[in-house]
């Protein structure tokens, strides 16, 4: 049975955290690593102890993580979402860069000076919706209605709160249907409808809940369109449903669950170390 290492912030006490400690109990070859406390560059040899590595809670690119995972990969060790492997910096802009071409994803502009907000406006229109493209959990999603908005909205985020603008991504909004997050595992776990009736915003940590949504062919194969281009094995991302159009909006590398759980009786933690422990035996 090969060996796993899980790279986490120890210091991280949520819920994905807490569950990996309790579940993890059960699996005498997979051990968790502190990607901060443990992680030393040049890499001591003492890193490559094990065949299987996932980056999980906390993994971001200010722990140099793409250069552990190349690291490892040249020394012949199995990266679980390889594209640690490839991109240094992997966010919104990223995803959106590689998947729009294969799958529907609202229109969108990013610009990197002021002067070309009127194009901004031109090219979306009101609503629009800006959000960070770092930023997840709709922490840092705004609707705005008009153009009074939009310039106040600049102001206060630009001015005000330093927020550079090269990190806003400015998105036509969609009027949707349906808000599904999906969760692939090296393959489809599950849907669930995400519902809040005081905000557009429909995620859980904004006070959403959720209900099972079906796993249909058409979401199965954007997951899986997902898994191919962007280099993700284990990976959460969430759809709009408009006028039976189905509008990628968001993917994360690492994402939350907790309502997964809840709402679906579902062990995503489980389902998580259950793959790892399967790519291991095949290491």
């Amino acid at each position: 049975m090969g060996r796993v290492a899980i790279f986490v912030k120890t210091d991280l006490e949520d819920y994905r955290m807490i569950r990996l400690k309790e579940e993890i109990k059960n699996y005498n070859n997979i051990s968790i690593i502190d990607i901060e406390k443990d992680n030393i560059f040049p890499y001591n040899e003492k890193i490559l102890n094990y065949d299987v590595y996932y980056f999980f809670i906390g993994s971001t690119f200010l722990s140099d993580i793409h250069f552990l995972a190349k690291y490892l990969e040249k020394n012949g060790k199995k990266v679980i979402n390889s594209i640690h492997t490839k991109e240094s910096i992997i966010s919104k802009t990223l995803f959106y860069s590689i998947l729009n071409k294969y799958v529907k994803i609202p229109e969108f502009v990013k610009i990197y000076s002021i002067d070309n907000i009127e194009y901004v406006i031109n090219k979306i229109g009101f609503p629009m919706v800006i959000k960070h493209q770092f930023a997840h959990r709709g922490e840092f999603v705004h609707k705005i209605d008009n153009e009074k908005e939009l310039y106040n909205f600049l102001e206060k985020y630009l001015l005000e709160k330093k927020i550079n603008l090269k990190h806003l991504i400015f998105q036509k909004y969609i009027p949707y249907e349906r808000d599904i997050r999906v969760i692939f595992v090296g393959k489809p776990i599950g849907a669930m409808e995400r519902i809040n009736k005081n905000s557009f915003k429909a995620n859980i940590s904004q006070g959403g809940y959720g209900r099972p949504y079906e796993l249909n062919e058409e979401i199965i194969d954007i997951g899986y369109k997902i898994m191919e281009k962007c280099d993700l094995q284990i990976f959460g991302f969430d759809l709009l449903l408009k006028d039976n159009q189905y509008y990628l909006i968001d993917l994360h590398h690492i994402f939350q669950y907790e309502g997964f759980d809840k709402y679906l009786n579902r062990n995503v933690t489980k389902e998580i170390l259950n793959y790892l422990n399967e790519i291991s035996n095949k290491s």
